[in-house]
């Protein structure tokens, strides 16, 4: 299997650039996208054309322009099953502040992100997951609580589940030792707490 390592230390206009040059299929792979920033917050289905649903402490959600949800993140993660983007700011390295590395089977960030790929020719990689820590209340029917983080979102998957589980790929030493962690998507979970 291919695989593909990359990253790069971007302006904030390279990163946007980036963001809206991404070839990513999201007909085929459906795509999710986790924000954060100093005053909010979002986990939603990856729409590179409209809105976000945004949160924040002690307030409402609100729908905000993908493009405004990006600029104000200081994190985020843009996964689905062939890949995920992930990004942070580092404010001490001045302009190129948005540190950004893809991983995945798919390469959609083209030449943009410097090429680490032969890092990943001596591990191997699985997927597993995990369960999520958000419950959903009699106040929050429609949104869930996520405990660990803490944060009140609604997971963007269809139906009604108990419970919600993050798949991620994990990529280890041949001594066990993980070096990746990647997103690969959410899923329904029934049956059980």
């Amino acid at each position: 299997m291919t695989a593909f390592l990359k990253a790069a230390d971007l302006t904030q206009e390279q990163f946007l650039n980036l963001i809206k040059d991404l070839q990513l299929d999201t007909v085929s792979d459906l795509c999710y996208i986790w924000l954060e920033a100093p005053d909010g917050w979002t986990l939603d289905r990856w729409n590179d054309e409209n809105e976000l649903r945004w949160y924040g402490a002690g307030c409402e959600s609100i729908k905000k322009s993908t493009q405004d949800c990006l600029r104000c993140s200081t994190a985020g993660r843009l996964f689905a099953s062939t890949g995920e983007l992930r990004w942070r700011t580092i404010p001490v390295l001045g302009q190129l502040c948005w540190r950004t590395v893809f991983i995945g089977n798919v390469d959609w960030v083209g030449p943009v992100l410097e090429d680490h790929s032969d890092t990943l020719k001596a591990l191997h990689s699985h997927q597993e997951s995990f369960l999520l820590w958000g419950q959903q209340t009699l106040k929050t029917p429609d949104e869930w609580i996520e405990l660990r983080i803490p944060h009140r979102f609604r997971y963007p998957i269809t139906g009604n589940p108990e419970r919600v589980k993050v798949v991620v790929e994990q990529w280890d030493d041949n001594a066990g030792a993980p070096h990746f962690v990647r997103l690969c998507g959410l899923d329904a979970f029934e049956g059980g707490k």
